[in-house]
């Protein structure tokens, strides 16, 4: 598995560091963060890109639509804030000049052909490295163009296919030929190929199961934003209700806003804390004067109307969010033109006669990405269900080493194109710093159309942010805790998000069981810990040259 064997080249660094940083940890596609920040810091935009394109094709595309899990995990949350590591991505890509390219070694042709189907994140990614690999790559695309989700799921407002087709453009570059307006009906028309990929995605719209459904007023987000983006006519009507939480949700609700909708209404049935689309999406969203109704859930389609009941929110499900639970008596209608169900995709394993699970995704071999067909591997959307970008590079990746060492090779597709970076300890932004705001286009101007909605950072504002970053994988200190003294009350694994202390599972001689340390090499030096101890057990020392 290529994830595993990542982990296993990166776990050491020469710097004495024993894990990987948080955000690298949290990146699927395992992208050196902290590596290509120093790069930005120091104004070397170039080599920034290069150590981003070490382990993706899509800087432009991440650099604008990532859902950046890395920033989650960011290590300097516990100071202020987390790094705007995607905006500093997009900013390397923008800057960068190229130059990477020049450490690009050509590959010698290893005679075998492969098949990709489906010119998403996923098949493209596993193209382009199985094509760097020596290998012939041939790309079949059922729609117009080349990009999958990425051009007809986000609206151009967040994701330009001018800055899309500059990946892909790289990855034709490499020798992948795209065959678009080509549709694979079976795997097993594919015989001519030494093996084949599936990346197919996940394009069915989810039902939301209530009566009336069928009604010509709704449609699922999917089909509303997919068809939306391939140029063809939708109107949303004067008054539009979303229902949903996600980013695909928020997507066609700030597309209908720019369609002309005048009142937009998304309906979800927990609160905004449990929403799972993008927070700065949200809040644009809500800027742009779509009206959220939260705690609330559709019950049934009536005339031009959605009946709709209030939900209080119960115990925990198997997401580990409030389940939301039907308050009784509490139904109440919208009156509405168009409803747009955005509630989840789903795969169709079925569509090319590959083994499939319960949930339409196709069964396969999670360590190798094997399907039951002999030299037919599958990744991406269609086998994990709908995720995000990031994930299906991921998934490309994995199934390109997979690929390559069915074929003979060694799987290795790591690369390297940038030049070693400055190592040396230096002091980050103070304690409290502001993380830059991403300037937008002013509203007004924003609502008329389809262009895009965020500016990126300048170069100023690019050094300026990076220099905020911790260089989590330079700087190693050293915590203990004083097993007799902890009376075991926890403050110190309540207040760190590095995951540093657990309680131990052993009593001390005053018969608590103390807290222990468990992951000292993932500590950032922000002493919260030391300094709510309120028994004064803990220490925490710098290890290695002073900043």
């Amino acid at each position: 598995m290529e994830r595993s064997c990542m982990i296993r080249k990166m776990g050491t660094s020469s710097c004495g560091k024993k894990s990987m940083t948080p955000c690298r940890e949290a990146c699927p596609a395992g992208i050196n963060v902290p590596r290509y920040i120093r790069h930005i810091r120091e104004g070397k935009f170039d080599q920034a890109l290069a150590v981003i394109r070490e382990r993706i094709p899509f800087p432009a595309a991440c650099g604008h639509a990532c859902v950046h899990p890395c920033e989650a995990k960011c290590a300097r949350a516990q100071y202020d804030e987390p790094i705007a590591i995607r905006m500093l991505k997009r900013a390397a890509e923008e800057m960068g000049k190229g130059l990477w390219k020049d450490t690009v070694k050509p590959a010698h042709s290893t005679g075998k052909k492969i098949a990709v189907i489906g010119a998403g994140p996923g098949g493209l990614t596993a193209a382009y490295y199985l094509s760097g690999l020596g290998h012939k790559v041939t790309v079949y695309e059922a729609l117009p163009d080349a990009g999958g989700m990425m051009r007809y799921g986000i609206p151009e407002y967040r994701l330009p296919n001018s800055v899309l087709d500059r990946d892909i453009s790289v990855i034709k570059g490499r020798g992948v030929e795209i065959k678009t307006n080509t549709k694979v009906e079976s795997v097993d028309r594919l015989n001519d190929f030494d093996a084949v990929f599936v990346a197919t995605g996940a394009w069915a719209g989810s039902k939301i199961s209530i009566d009336g459904e069928d009604s010509a007023m709704v449609m699922d987000g999917i089909s509303f934003l997919n068809d939306l983006n391939a140029g063809k006519k939708v109107s949303p009507g004067k008054k539009t209700v979303i229902i949903g939480g996600g980013n695909t949700a928020i997507d066609a609700a700030r597309a209908s806003v720019r369609l002309g909708a005048k009142e937009v209404k998304l309906v979800y049935r927990r609160t905004r804390d449990e929403m799972p689309a993008s927070a700065e999406e949200i809040a644009e969203a809500l800027e742009e004067g779509v009206v959220m109704e939260f705690l609330a859930a559709p019950v049934k389609i009536d005339g031009n109307s959605i009946i709709c009941t209030k939900m209080k929110l119960g115990p925990k499900d198997k997401s580990g969010r409030p389940a939301p639970v039907p308050a009784p008596g509490s139904e109440y209608a919208i009156e509405c033109d168009t409803v747009i169900a955005a509630v989840g995709q789903k795969a169709d394993a079925g569509a090319l006669s590959l083994p499939g699970n319960a949930n339409g995704t196709v069964k396969i071999n999670s360590e190798a990405l094997e399907t039951g067909k002999k030299g037919v591997f599958a990744g991406g959307d269609c086998v994990t269900g709908p995720t995000s970008i990031i994930n299906a590079i991921a998934q490309g990746r994995q199934a390109a080493s997979s690929i390559d060492k069915f074929l003979g090779g060694k799987g290795e597709i790591c690369e390297s194109f940038a030049d070693d970076d400055d190592t040396s300890l230096f002091t980050p932004a103070q304690m409290g710093t502001s993380r830059p705001a991403a300037a937008t286009t002013p509203l007004g101007e924003r609502l008329t159309g389809f262009g895009l909605a965020e500016r990126g950072y300048d170069e100023i504002t690019s050094k300026r942010e990076a220099r905020r970053c911790l260089a989590c994988d330079i700087r190693e200190y050293k915590v203990e805790v004083d097993f007799n003294g902890c009376k075991a009350c926890g403050y110190c694994k309540e207040v760190c998000g590095m995951g540093i202390f657990n309680k131990s599972q052993s009593f001390n001689d005053r018969g608590y069981q103390p807290m222990e340390v468990t992951g000292s090499d993932r500590c950032v030096g922000c002493r919260k810990c030391f300094f709510i101890c309120p028994d004064f057990s803990i220490s925490i020392a710098k290890v290695g040259g002073a900043e």
